[in-house]
């Protein structure tokens, strides 16, 4: 069975980084907005504002990502299931609960049973619950990522997330929601980093009409996909996770998303503390954390102290704005800090 990255990191020697390195991968400029258009904005209360603030609600989801369920690794399931009993007190309404990727620790099938367990357990049905997008853990297996490996764990995560292709779209209320994921099988001996996470030309086309057609018509798109672009949010600038070890064909999707500024991008991966930051002439970008273990604000996995947190996002898309409020699990409470509003 292969470990997780925490474990890899314990057990291993971790190469040193330069002081500047280290400051690279740290928290993204939340201020850092567009030239022009709409602004995110941080507001001081925590809790999410009443509705009607923004005009009538379009849909209402939790985000989370990182759960890593396993048979050997209790803290992850129970944090999991304390995630989901969190979401179900608060806000039982949810339309759906988005999990970005890594949902298992290896993609195989015991693995989904445990997801369906702790989903039940919480008042939830799985998948009927959730909109699940693949994470590279989802086509992990044994590490060695042959192809007829990958494509039987593919085959896995199709069958029990009933997902109708590894990248797809749908509506979640009334919100465009896309779904990227690998579809393209690489070798790991034809890639550098540890990952073979890679969209097809195919899935990037789609992916262009999709966010064409919103934006003749004036809607934001949530795209989800597990792995960070380089330089959006917290760790995927050089010396981060989310930079050495993402996605294989980072400038083409770069393309695609910073040529339709209404696409807001949710990637998971690194396991930072959660962000929403503002780049190029308008798009958001969303770290969604880690529900399983997330690294403490100003950590990454160079400063880990062996103390973690678990968090995710209630998001909720009115008609006139995008709302992010930050939730931590283990507290249940909203954090201070992280409460955003970008209105359309």
């Amino acid at each position: 069975m292969s470990i997780t990255r925490r474990q890899f990191l314990q057990a291993g020697t971790i190469t040193c980084a330069s002081v500047a390195a280290i400051a690279a991968v740290g928290a993204a400029d939340p201020a850092s907005a567009s030239e022009e258009g709409r602004k995110l904005e941080s507001l001081s209360d925590p809790t999410p504002v009443a509705e009607g603030t923004y005009g009538a609600l379009v849909s209402f989801m939790a985000v989370m990502s990182d759960t890593h369920v396993d048979d050997d690794a209790q803290d992850y399931d129970n944090n999991f299931e304390n995630a989901l009993d969190d979401v179900m007190k608060q806000w039982d309404a949810v339309d759906s609960i988005v999990l970005n990727g890594d949902l298992t620790n290896n993609g195989y099938q015991y693995q989904y049973d445990i997801l369906e367990q702790r989903a039940q357990a919480a008042g939830f049905s799985f998948p009927a619950s959730f909109t699940c997008v693949m994470g590279n853990h989802e086509q992990m297996g044994d590490g060695t990522h042959t192809q007829e490996l990958v494509e039987s764990l593919h085959g896995n995560f199709l069958e029990r997330t009933n997902a109708s292709s590894i990248y797809f779209d749908r509506y979640v209320g009334g919100t465009h929601v896309i779904a990227l994921g690998p579809d393209e099988y690489v070798s790991p001996n034809d890639v550098t980093s540890t990952d073979t996470f890679r969209l097809s030309n195919t899935q990037l086309s789609w992916l262009s009409d999709l966010l064409d057609e919103d934006q003749s018509t004036g809607v934001p798109s949530f795209v989800f996909v597990h792995e960070p672009l380089q330089y959006t949010v917290t760790d995927s600038y050089p010396g981060g996770w989310g930079y050495e070890n993402s996605l294989e064909d980072d400038a083409d999707l770069r393309s695609v998303i910073f040529s339709h500024p209404g696409a807001i991008l949710f990637s998971g991966h690194t396991h930072s503390y959660p962000d929403v930051v503002q780049r190029g002439s308008g798009n958001l970008f969303v770290g969604t954390g880690s529900v399983a273990y997330a690294y403490a604000q100003g950590e990454t996995y160079l400063t880990d102290d062996g103390s973690y947190d678990s968090f995710g996002w209630f998001v909720r898309h009115h008609e006139r704005a995008v709302e992010f409020c930050m939730r931590d699990f283990l507290a249940h409470e909203w954090v201070a800090g992280s409460h955003y509003v970008c209105q359309l």
